[in-house]
């Protein structure tokens, strides 16, 4: 959507010249400031509007942190609130780091503090005060988190502070054995960024908690100026060249509190000033957009008190020096190889969607793909993607040579490489991160990837989309290379789970980590500049980073805090520093070098522990453990690193990675195996020795565990079902870890009555595969129940997984369907189905169609509970037909009788909705056919559509009926006012259904300022009730609104109008004479109809009465100087229009002012 801009003069209207600019639908969700595959130069056709930069270097500030503090039974307790207490009420040992600046623990980590059931503790469900068999959800989670932090309210020092769940806090690791909960600060109902509490459990145990950047917040909550003032002066200090138009919104203003150094303070330096007051708070509105012909994501932070740009930054992500079919393993100089293309979408009798291996149902007939799955959509700029087969079902979308759109001959213009390589490496890693956290919301959407695009050199994630684009400048194709893909996605994934670092360094390292673990290659993105090695990097990686080449590995210098600079390393003071992209926006590290080049700091010190854990484990479970680590550490790790003195741009600045969020900190909570950090985590040591080899770990060397060869444990599909009686299968696979070789014995335990396990073989040799049998005898119970598989081995102290069984007895019966009811009518367009329950039932199967054969299936779900809700909406005042068929091992029921339904509508269905993005800027008053309805005039006090299609008016075939409308301009503005009238009740408003109405220009909405115009009633118009809507909008160039408008100022309200046949009515009228005052109003019928007389001659009531109907004018207010009566005036309508009221005046004031009726 693109608005036009009232361009030159920053006149009165200039702020509604910014605010046209900045207008589209809020339907993209904030993203947090991510970047790319390589620094975006601005020589590469890359640009920005805006003329300058706006900074604000003191929002860069982080904690403080002292020297680390021992706690321990018998050892000093340093002089901290709420220390002594802690240690006395937990005991253990622990490491205390304390932040000066709020005077608050930023990390206390150690022996562990139990708060739920795991292997750290002797815990039960029942000393929690729950039933044995209750889950253990966020929400207990929560409630004994909240009993925490009062408990230790002495340390945490949180009285008076207000704390909210971060919904995006998470549970990972098989049995939830993690959880990383945040609670995030607010004050006055508004948030402030970064600031939270944290807590990390392992195994049941609280080992890390904190808190990051909290303070008291002591600034007025409430903005001093409005978000539409803001708009206005922000777009004004911007100074966009005229003709400016923003194409898009992400946030059109939300409150945030922001907290930042004190005024004065130098950046990366050690924090001098008095302890708990180094955090200072700014309220700010937040705008998130961009405009035409620019390639920026602007945020900008505008004091919300001030009222002034506090910094503008770029979000934008580039990436610009980067059922089967073709695809590319890592770069396109790889031999093409045939894959499964796993979940995606197929219609086949039906909507169905791929499995993993690429599998689906085929039920005969026409089967067609256009690589729209669950997970990606592929949106080829070379054209549509479209497949059939309605021989076997096969989609073989094929092979070809070529870059670009070149295509093998099938399945569409748009069936290239790189929609097809896209497709798979984008939907395996978005199903690989779901096993680690499969409660989060966006793995679960669906994103559009945008191939081809008409550019090169270049790709990027700009918040909702992946794009790639074609080849040329000298560089491939980067839909071609499966690391530009993993490194994209990544942002993306830092984004959705709990926010990135507020600086760009460790974003590009997630990416670029993300794209290394599915690669296992160093070289990030190879053949993104066929034959051109990046720079310093081994001569055979033509990608864009090579993480092998700075880490301890590699031949050139390693990649430190101290070692920035060099030339002979990652040589980032080719860039100037503090780095400013085009010269204006930040995009830097936490030493402030340009992010790309700075991220190899981070980026190859995990590029070091995962060769250590191979190294450790082997080839597989080395790779295993570092997925672990780095997916289990995402929610909380913000930067990789932090400066703690020595200010920006120093290659001799102090580093650390001792912050509470910081990726060394994280990694060891997210490693620990038993609920205790005091004793080490499984490869403690070689975490640290990744990390300080870059100078970017904390403290000691600590323990590593798992040290000694030992074995693991695994199952790959822990969830089996079987009838009783019968069997399910599993397998168990056991790990060798350093070579460990001593038989396991397994043995299973929790079965539930009826139910007995036995494996073979057993022992186990270490490397290879046992199968578990779990066998139900006829007795046994239906139900899930878990298993607990444990391994035991000489020199191992043991290991434990579960798994889950679900036993089903009998087959299920035929469902009784219960809602929607059969021939139900007004259903919700998003109705909940629900039938009948049957403990026999594994999951139900329930298909919604639009005809009663089910040809046309257009809502299908497999739940496993008797209701069912589909994701989309129906479409209204339609009928449809549902049925359900309960599932079982012990086999399918009988599919249920099928019902039907008819949908409803919502408000405004089925006419189309009106918006306005920018501001509601009311109708406050509308009169025609009897409709005589008064609204608020507050601006954004009411909805951008208003519903009153309980206000019914009339009107008449044929007859024109006169209408006024007022309304609250909010300044000295002019808006224009039309209304629709669905004549032909087709639910839509057609050409020829609308009325320009005229113009409301500086008025406040309640003052006498109106536009008015007649409505000619066309003699075709269909009678009875119809859809009226007035709409009122802002425009510097369009006097004619639309009904269906999206964007901009105004307002629009709907009618129900009721349309009479003209035969059936008749009017009322006749003539006044002798007036010459103004004033007179007459009266038809006690006020159902007023008529203001303006002068001597003929006049008629606009609305017709019926055949019968009796009528009776009156004078409802007199005119100035003038008496007026009535004869004639009453009687019945007889077929008839009535013209022989007569009206007449006087003008003796004697007799005008009743000086008789006053006489003594």
């Amino acid at each position: 959507m693109k608005l036009g801009c009232r361009p030159g003069r920053a006149k009165s209207g200039q702020g509604k010249w910014f605010l046209a600019a900045f207008a589209a639908t809020l339907c993209i969700a904030l993203a947090a400031p991510v970047s790319a595959i390589q620094p975006v130069d601005s020589n590469q056709g890359l640009k920005t509007k805006l003329s300058r930069p706006f900074l604000a270097p003191e929002l860069s500030v982080q904690p403080d942190l002292e020297p680390s503090l021992e706690l321990a039974p018998g050892r000093y307790v340093p002089m901290k609130t709420g220390a002594a207490e802690f240690l006395q009420r937990q005991g253990g040992s622990w490491e205390l780091r304390w932040d000066r600046r709020s005077d608050r623990p930023n990390l206390i980590q150690g022996s562990g503090v139990p708060l739920l059931p795991g292997k750290g503790n002797s815990l039960t469900a029942a000393s929690l005060g729950l039933a044995a068999d209750a889950t253990i959800d966020l929400a207990v989670v929560e409630t004994k988190l909240r009993d925490f932090i009062a408990a230790n309210d002495d340390l945490l020092q949180t009285r008076g502070l207000e704390f909210r769940l971060d919904p995006a806090s998470t549970a990972y690791g098989k049995g939830d054995t993690h959880w990383f909960v945040e609670f995030a600060q607010y004050a006055g109902g508004v948030r402030v960024d970064r600031a939270n509490l944290f807590f990390r459990i392992s195994h049941g145990n609280v080992v890390q908690f904190g808190e990051e950047m909290v303070a008291p917040v002591r600034v007025d909550t409430r903005p001093s100026i409005a978000r539409a003032d803001a708009f206005k002066a922000a777009w004004q200090e911007l100074a966009f060249p005229a003709g400016t138009e923003v194409v898009e919104t992400r946030e059109a203003g939300e409150l945030v509190l922001l907290p930042g150094a004190p005024s004065g303070e130098k950046t990366a330096e050690i924090y001098t000033g008095a302890t708990g007051a180094g955090y200072v708070h700014r309220l700010a509105w937040r705008f998130v957009f961009r405009v035409n012909d620019d390639d920026v994501t602007y945020q900008v932070l505008f004091d919300a008190h001030t009222g002034s740009v506090i910094e503008v930054r770029n979000l934008a992500v580039y990436a610009d020096a980067t059922v089967s079919g073709g695809i590319y393993p890592t770069t396109n100089t790889d031999p093409e190889v045939v894959e499964p293309m796993p979940f995606a979408a197929v219609t086949n009798g039906g909507a169905k969607v791929t499995d993993a291996l690429g599998i689906y149902d085929y039920s005969g007939g026409a089967a067609t793909t256009a690589l729209d799955g669950k997970y990606f959509k592929m949106s080829d700029n070379c054209g549509a993607i479209s497949l059939s087969n309605s021989t076997d079902g096969n989609l073989a979308l094929g092979t070809s040579g070529g870059t670009d759109c070149v295509t093998p001959g099938v399945g569409g213009a748009g069936n290239t490489h790189a929609s097809r390589t896209g497709f798979y490496h984008l939907t395996n890693i978005n199903r690989k991160a779901a096993t680690y956290h499969p409660t989060l919301p966006w793995l679960a959407s669906k994103v559009t990837a945008n191939m081809n695009v008409n550019d090169q050199c270049n790709a990027g994630w700009d918040g909702t989309t992946v794009n790639f684009f074609k080849s040329g400048g000298g560089c491939s194709n980067t839909g071609e290379i499966a690391a530009v893909f993993l490194h994209e996605w990544g942002h993306g994934m830092d984004t959705n789970t709990g926010g990135a670092a507020s600086e760009n360094g460790s974003g590009e390292a997630v990416g670029d980590t993300f794209a290394f673990l599915e690669t296992k290659d160093a070289c990030i993105g190879k053949n993104f500049t066929p034959g051109v090695p990046c720079r310093n990097c081994e001569a055979t990686c033509t990608g864009v980073r090579d993480l092998g080449a700075f880490s301890t590995h590699g031949a050139a210098v390693t990649a430190k805090p101290s070692t920035v600079i060099d030339n002979g390393g990652i040589d980032c003071d080719r860039w100037s520093c503090p780095y400013l992209q085009f010269g204006i926006f930040p995009y830097q590290g936490p030493m402030g070098y340009e992010g790309h080049c700075e991220s190899y700091i981070a980026g190859s010190a995990n590029w070091d522990l995962a060769q250590a854990l191979v190294d450790k484990f082997g080839e597989s479970e080395g790779w295993q453990e570092m997925d672990r680590i780095w997916y289990g550490s995402l929610i909380p790790s913000k930067s990789a690193y932090r400066v703690t003195s020595g200010g920006q741009c120093s290659p001799a600045a102090q580093v650390d990675g001792c912050g509470a969020n910081n990726w060394y900190t994280v990694y060891l909570a997210a490693d620990d195996d038993d609920g205790n950090l005091a004793n080490g985590t499984p490869n403690a040591c070689r975490i640290w020795d990744a990390f300080k080899a870059h100078d970017i770990a904390c403290g000691t060397r600590p323990v590593c565990s798992a040290d000694a060869p030992d074995f693991s444990l695994s199952v790959p599909n822990p969830t089996q079902t079987t009838c009783a009686p019968g069997s399910a299968s599993y397998t168990i696979d056991i790990g060798s870890q350093m070579s460990f070789a001593n038989p396991v014995t397994l043995n299973a335990s929790g079965l539930p009555a009826g139910v007995t396990a036995s494996f073979t073989p057993n022992p186990v040799v270490p490397g290879t595969s046992a199968m578990l049998t779990q066998t139900a005898s006829g007795s046994a119970a239906a139900g899930t129940s878990t298993i607990t598989v444990a391994g035991t081995a000489t020199d191992s102290p043991g290991h434990s997984v579960t798994v889950q069984l679900q036993t089903t007895s009998g087959t299920p019966a035929t469902p009784s369907l219960t809602a929607p009811a059969d021939a139900a009518a007004d259903v919700a367009r998003q109705p909940t189905f629900t039938w009948a329950t049957d403990p026999a039932a594994l999951t139900y199967t329930i298909e919604v169609a639009s005809d009663s054969g089910f040809t046309t299936i257009v809502a299908t779900g497999e739940p496993s509970a008797a209701t069912w809700t589909p994701a989309t909406p129906l479409q209204p005042l339609t009928t449809y037909y549902w049925r359900v068929k309960a599932n079982s091992p012990c086999g399918d029921s009988a599919t249920s009788p099928v019902f039907s339904f008819t949908t409803g509508v919502t408000f405004p269905e089925p006419y189309c909705v009106a918006a306005f993005s920018n501001a509601v800027e009311p109708i406050t008053r509308v009169t025609i056919g009897g409709i005589d309805n008064t609204s608020s005039p507050t601006v954004d006090g009411s909805p951008a559509l208003e519903d009153f299609t309980a206000i019914v008016g009339s009107l008449t075939r044929g007859v024109a009926a006169t209408i006024a409308v007022k309304g609250n301009t909010a300044g000295n503005f002019t808006t224009y006012v039309s209304a629709y009238i669905d004549w032909n009740h087709n639910g839509s408003f057609d050409s020829g259904e609308g009325y320009n109405i005229g113009a409301i220009a500086n008025s406040t909405g309640t003052d006498a300022v109106q536009a008015t115009n007649t409505v000619a009633v066309p003699a075709t118009a269909l009678t009875g009730n119809t859809r009226m809507r007035v709409i009122k909008k802002y425009s510097s160039s369009v006097s004619y609104p639309a009904a269906c408008n999206t964007e901009g100022w105004g307002q629009a309200e709907d009618y129900t109008v009721t349309v009479a046949d003209a035969t059936s009515t008749y009017t009322v009228g006749g003539n006044v004479g002798g007036l010459l005052g103004t004033g007179l109003i007459l009266s038809l019928n006690d006020g159902a109809q007023t008529l203001p007389i303006v002068g001597d001659g003929a006049f008629t009531f606009p609305i017709g009465l019926a055949d019968g109907t009796a009528y009776d004018v009156t004078v409802a207010s007199q005119p100035a100087g003038s008496l007026c009566s009535i004869a004639q005036g009453s009687g019945t309508i007889a077929a008839a229009n009535v013209t022989d009221v007569a009206v007449t005046c006087s003008n003796d004031r004697i007799f005008a002012d009743g000086f008789e009726s006053r006489t003594p």
